[in-house]
């Protein structure tokens, strides 16, 4: 969610993170919110972080977040379907969360109302055969319904980086360092 609350920021900052110091490739929407501290995660950790963006390459979006943008570009990849110059508008969105969940083994929703892009991103994920884990959010908090709803239909519920790289240990094994 772009309206990411403390608790919402603080579980992709140290989820991200350690996933991050295992040898995971962050890949996420660059959007102001949980998507930023997901970024943020992968470059304090010195992990890699891929930003799929829903818009042009030349375009500086969301305008705040420039200097993590040059991060993500040093420690990763910035990468769009959409041709130079295509502005961020509302109907890229689901686009760009698409490749979101094609790039990904797993999709891990931290926050997310009912409403929300995070929640596209998961449909896609289970539509082409993908994991898709969730962070349990407080029943008193509209901005993590979402998530809720997403382990009550069946995501893996989620609590810390262990129980994703526990997942894919089978695959990956040595890969991971976690």
């Amino acid at each position: 969610t772009r309206s990411a609350s403390v608790y919402g920021c603080n579980a992709a900052l140290k989820i991200c993170g350690d996933l991050a110091n295992a040898g995971v490739v962050i890949v996420s929407g660059f959007a102001i919110g949980i998507d930023e501290y997901a970024h943020r995660a992968a470059v304090r950790s010195d992990g890699i972080s891929v930003a799929v963006l829903g818009c042009g390459l030349d375009v500086n979006y969301p305008s705040g977040n420039y200097s993590l943008r040059q991060l993500v570009r040093q420690n990763g990849a910035l990468i769009t379907e959409f041709p130079l110059g295509v502005q961020p508008l509302g109907k890229n969105f689901p686009v760009r969360n698409r490749l979101i969940a094609g790039l990904s083994e797993g999709v891990l929703v931290v926050q997310a109302p009912q409403r929300s892009g995070a929640l596209i991103t998961a449909r896609w994920a289970l539509e082409q055969g993908k994991d898709v884990f969730a962070v349990p959010d407080s029943i008193f908090d509209s901005s993590g319904t979402g998530n809720n709803n997403l382990i009550k239909d069946g995501a893996i519920l989620t609590s810390g980086a262990g129980d994703i790289l526990n997942n894919y240990r089978y695959r990956f094994g040595e890969k991971l360092r976690g």
